[in-house]
């Protein structure tokens, strides 16, 4: 639900996302070993998309269709993002 939240947030805050969505990383090496690296981006709508040749990071894609709807940060006000709330009141 944090990643959901976190993604909501990001875009009430910068608006609609590029084409391509966002990307994340997993080093499995800093995860708990698991059999399944990034599952928790995966239970929040993003999915595996490859690794990267470098360090083989795991990829994950969430593309705007499977974004969640844009809501402020839970707890938050636009009173600590001026630049938001003047842009939503067409300043």
């Amino acid at each position: 639900e944090l990643i959901k939240e976190a993604v909501a947030a990001t875009v009430w805050k910068f608006g609609a996302p590029p084409d391509l969505g966002m990307i994340t990383f997993v080093d499995r090496g800093k995860t708990k070993p698991k059999k399944d690296p990034g599952y928790c981006y995966q239970m929040a709508g993003f999915s595996r998309v490859g690794r990267t040749k470098d360090r083989g990071l795991y990829a994950l894609q969430i593309l705007p269709g499977d974004m969640p709807q844009a809501e402020p940060p839970i707890g938050g006000a636009d009173e600590l993002f001026p630049a938001t709330k003047a842009i939503k009141e067409g300043a």
